[in-house]
């Protein structure tokens, strides 16, 4: 999906930090147009980049209050912004069956937000690459080689060395053990996993099927249930997304379980007789404070672009502007605060951290299935179940907020029989610190 706005939530533009990186987002939505154009001029890949045009998000009842407050935003955002939106009426949405306990009760839809196949963008950046002369590898980086101060290349699992004055690390979710072979584990906050499960099925038999990218708002801890068209006479409908310490490449049986039940009850009847082509699994770069890590990383010669959580594909443009800007200019003319070397960026104070936390957590619950017994009000279930451990922050040894998304899972990491996870970033904030909504040097 290539979205910005549909990504809203209601904490997004609390703070400045979520304002610059709202920034990027519709820089990056410009940039799209005029980046598929460029590569359909210059590719010989066997097809053409077409975008799905549009996107409806819809807010339904299945979850908590956080949806309407997360869907009051979206529209708030396009209304300031004068982006184009237009409301509809759920019933009009197409290809979308959902059970009657599940139906949207608002609707509305974006024109100007699309999607595109990231496996043909993939390979037809590949096909120009090749054409002038890239050589690639298709092996696992292991490490970065240094020389005092700088970069000299990098090594791979084979035993080969690839020698490069100039290194960029976008390994995603797999950057932090490829950044620990240069550089001090303080100097960089830590990147994780948001691992996800998607499925993609062949809708030949569907009576109606979806004219646009059809998804909720961003929900608790994760990115909103949403079907995307592909080629082919295929649906992709995903995802689920778990913060783990490393990357993950198998789906497990219990959010499968959750997804095909929030596909079949919120987007249509028809996917419980779908046939299945395959699972996908992805893992999204979750870094300690939830921004993104693009420029130079204090080591000469190394760039770093990676921790962009849910948004790394549609930020691509403009984070290969950013970054070919510095290699070529030694800075950039797109102005950001997501420097690697900065420490991490808190827009929460504690109080606020862990009440988000719980509500992120119960909406969940409601989410799959979660029933109270019929006396108790919903208001009971938050005071009676703590989601995390409150001394967490007392352990972790720092007084500022953290995103929601990373209490859980660090809460339960602090508790694991192997506290990597934690311990990184205690060390990152009692060395590092962390700032107050935006670093001071933003340079």
């Amino acid at each position: 999906m290539l979205g910005c706005f549909a990504e809203v939530t209601h904490s997004s533009l609390r703070s400045a930090a979520g304002k610059e990186k709202f920034k990027l987002g519709r820089l990056a939505s410009t940039a799209w147009e005029s980046w598929i154009d460029e590569l359909n001029e210059e590719t010989t890949w066997a097809g053409r980049l077409v975008p799905n045009c549009g996107t409806v998000v819809i807010e339904n009842a299945i979850s908590d209050t956080l949806d309407s407050d997360n869907y009051d935003a979206i529209v708030r955002t396009l209304r300031e912004f004068d982006e184009p939106y237009e409301y509809i009426s759920p019933r009009q949405i197409e290809g979308i069956r959902p059970v009657p306990s599940a139906r949207p009760m608002r609707a509305v839809f974006l024109p100007n937000e699309h999607s595109i196949n990231s496996r043909n963008v993939l390979d037809a950046l590949q096909s120009i690459l090749e054409e002038q002369g890239v050589e690639f590898f298709d092996q696992y980086c292991i490490g970065i080689d240094g020389t005092g101060p700088s970069v000299s290349g990098v090594g791979l699992r084979s035993g080969e060395h690839i020698h490069a004055g100039t290194v960029v690390c976008a390994a995603g979710a797999f950057t932090t053990p490829i950044l620990d072979t240069v550089i001090d584990p303080a100097q960089v906050q830590p990147v994780f996993a948001g691992t996800g499960v998607a499925f993609v099925s062949d809708r030949s038999d569907r009576k109606k099927v979806p004219r646009h990218t059809v998804r909720s708002v961003n929900r608790a801890g994760s990115c909103g249930l949403h079907v995307v068209r592909l080629d082919g006479g295929q649906d992709y409908i995903g995802a689920t997304n778990a913060i783990f310490d490393r990357p993950s490449s198998k789906a497990t049986a219990g959010l499968s379980h959750f997804l095909l039940q929030c596909a079949i009850d919120q987007l249509d009847q028809w996917y419980a007789h779908a046939n299945i082509d395959h699972w996908r699994v992805g893992n999204r770069p979750v870094t300690l404070d939830s921004f993104p890590l693009v420029g130079a990383s204090g080591v000469d010669g190394l760039f770093i672009a990676t921790g962009t959580y849910r948004d790394g594909f549609h930020l691509a443009p403009i984070i290969a502007r950013i970054i070919a800007d510095e290699i070529q200019n030694g800075a950039s003319g797109i102005a950001h605060p997501f420097r690697p070397t900065r420490p991490p960026i808190s827009v929460f104070s504690i109080d606020e951290s862990l009440a988000e936390c719980s509500r992120h957590t119960i909406s969940t619950g409601f989410e799959d299935s979660l029933v109270l017994p019929r006396l108790w009000p919903d208001d009971v279930i938050r005071a009676a179940l703590p989601t995390v451990d409150e001394r967490i922050y007392d352990a972790l040894g720092t007084r500022y907020g953290l995103s929601p998304d990373l209490l859980p899972f660090l809460n339960a990491n602090m508790k694991s029989a192997r506290p990597q996870a934690f311990n990184r970033a205690r060390l990152v904030l009692n060395v590092r610190g962390a700032s107050q909504d935006m670093p001071d040097d933003q340079s």
